[in-house]
């Protein structure tokens, strides 16, 4: 079943980082926008006359998703990308067309013992708008634990690492893990770390049987940690994972 394909209009524009946005967008009959936490939207736009499609992750931290009502995404540049010379110039009041909500990285039913959310840059994005849910269930459960880790070059480039470092001293159970491949801060916090994310993985003490693992962002990244969680025994009941495709077209 084709989905539909709603006119909306972009409300918001705001800059993460340096060369990475986050956008928000309204239907224009302004109507709720529902989805999952850790689904994603296609925003079909008009590049060079043609008309091209990319999908994005919902970032938004919505407390109450079914009276929603905004499509929130981050967005890093990618050199002479078409996605990225539509959406830097775009301004709000700009229109584009939306479909979705599409895909399965979302949280199950009944919780693991221990979430593993695993992301590179804007494959974070999924973990922020999963975050009110998980608050709600670190509350009702004390014992589920959450550990995040985000991959990043350097600390520049750490969209909403305030909120997962805040979150984390809110709730005992939430612990957040910041890995730079490139640049270490001069003083760096106790989350930070030096490497890339798979160089944590050891630490985190794996076991197929408590904990489900998501893999997000960079198709490098995702598909070398699969293996990894693979080799210990972690299938497609425990290990959800998505890529995030860079394409100039």
């Amino acid at each position: 079943m084709v989905s539909p394909r709603h006119p909306v209009i972009l409300k918001e524009k705001r800059e993460l980082a340096p060369n990475t946005l986050e956008l928000t967008y309204v239907r224009e009959d302004e109507a709720a926008i529902s989805y999952l936490p850790g689904q994603f939207f296609s925003i079909d736009f008009r590049h060079q006359g043609e008309e091209k499609s990319r999908s994005y992750s919902a970032a938004g931290r919505v407390a109450d998703l079914k009276n929603n009502r905004e499509f929130r995404f981050a967005i890093t540049a990618v050199p002479n990308g078409a996605a990225s010379n539509y959406f830097f110039n775009a301004n709000p009041g700009d229109r584009a067309k939306m479909s979705g909500p599409f895909g399965a990285l979302v949280l199950p039913r009944v919780d693991p013992v221990r979430y593993l959310l695993i992301g590179t840059g804007t494959g974070v994005a999924p973990y922020r708008a999963m975050l009110p849910e998980l608050e709600q269930r670190m509350s009702r459960n004390p014992d589920l634990r959450v550990e995040l880790v985000m991959g990043v070059r350097n600390p520049q480039e750490l969209i909403y690492g305030t909120e997962f470092a805040t979150l984390a001293k809110d709730y005992p159970g939430f612990s957040f893990h910041a890995c730079y491949s490139r640049r270490m801060p001069e003083t760096p916090q106790a989350y930070e770390h030096d490497g890339r994310v798979n160089s944590l993985f050891e630490q985190l003490g794996v076991d197929p049987q408590r904990d489900m693992a998501y893999l997000c962002g960079n198709p490098d990244m995702v598909d070398e940690s699969a293996a990894w969680f693979m080799e210990r025994e972690l299938s497609a009941k425990n290990l959800k994972r998505e890529k995030y495709k860079f394409s100039t077209f």
